[in-house]
């Protein structure tokens, strides 16, 4: 019995509160002073309330986050993997959105307009900023909130089944952004897969970080060189996508088959 993981509804009391405090007033109220000022704000506040929670309770970060050793091997087939998950799911997210503008349906302009203004680099000088706050801060807030607290009380309690979909939804919800569901919920999971196989946090954050860093690459591309292939509106050649979906189905089958140096889960019973 996994006594020191919290339970479903613990999870929901701390995931709930710090997803709608972050997204419905820090967001808004910070993003005032400016847009990325908001993200970052945002950001640490779903990295507060983990915090404070394992503090609270005394519990074992280690454990609860699965800051567990990782071979090096191990990260570096991961960077591939995830640039071929990016490049996949990015692909099944322009036909998705093609078909929702086909039922009008279709993202509202004035949403399209925030995430392109998120991740243009208005300069040179504006490259570490944006690393930071839309590479970096996103990896490091919400992976311990959902591939840590969530992912690994759930395990815990119910299985890797409902830890690999409950918290895949609850990432997907918490982005708030309903036309992109699906494909948030995909990402979820291939996050997910990457901690249950590796039983680390770390292969999750890498993955994140590859596919936030391909994101910006892709738009930055597309807004100052025309890059239409790299860029969030037009398809990439078949070849390259079946390519990239064969590299990614090899390299899950290989990272599944990797031992892990720590156990998923660590018992531990407290008086």
């Amino acid at each position: 019995m996994h006594a020191h993981y919290p339970r479903f509804p613990q999870v929901l009391r701390v995931a709930l509160p710090a997803l709608l405090l972050a997204h419905f007033a820090v967001w808004p109220i910070v993003g005032l002073l400016s847009l990325h000022a908001g993200i970052m704000a945002a950001e640490c506040t779903l990295l507060w309330f983990v915090a404070l929670y394992i503090r609270r309770h005394r519990l074992i970060a280690e454990d609860l986050l699965l800051l567990n050793a990782t071979p090096t091997a191990t990260l570096l087939l991961t960077i591939p993997v995830a640039i071929c998950c990016s490049l996949v799911i990015a692909e099944f997210d322009l036909y998705l959105a093609q078909l929702l503008g086909r039922i009008d349906l279709s993202t509202p302009l004035s949403f399209q307009k925030t995430l392109l203004e998120i991740q243009v680099v208005r300069g040179l000088a504006d490259v570490p900023k944006g690393l930071v706050i839309i590479v970096l801060a996103p990896v490091i807030c919400e992976e311990p909130l959902f591939r840590g607290l969530v992912f690994t009380s759930l395990c815990a309690h119910y299985g890797p089944r409902w830890a690999l979909g409950g918290s895949a939804l609850l990432f997907a919800v918490s982005h708030f952004n309903p036309w992109q569901l699906i494909p948030l919920f995909l990402f979820g999971l291939f996050l997910g897969a990457l901690v249950y196989w590796t039983h680390s946090i770390y292969p999750a954050m890498l993955a994140h970080a590859v596919n936030n860093l391909a994101s910006i690459t892709g738009v930055n591309l597309h807004t100052y060189f025309g890059l239409e292939g790299l860029g969030p509106s037009q398809h990439l050649p078949v070849p390259l996508v079946l390519l990239a979906g064969l590299i990614l189905l090899a390299g899950l089958l290989l990272l599944s088959r990797r031992p892990a140096i720590m156990p998923l889960l660590v018992k531990r019973e407290f008086s």
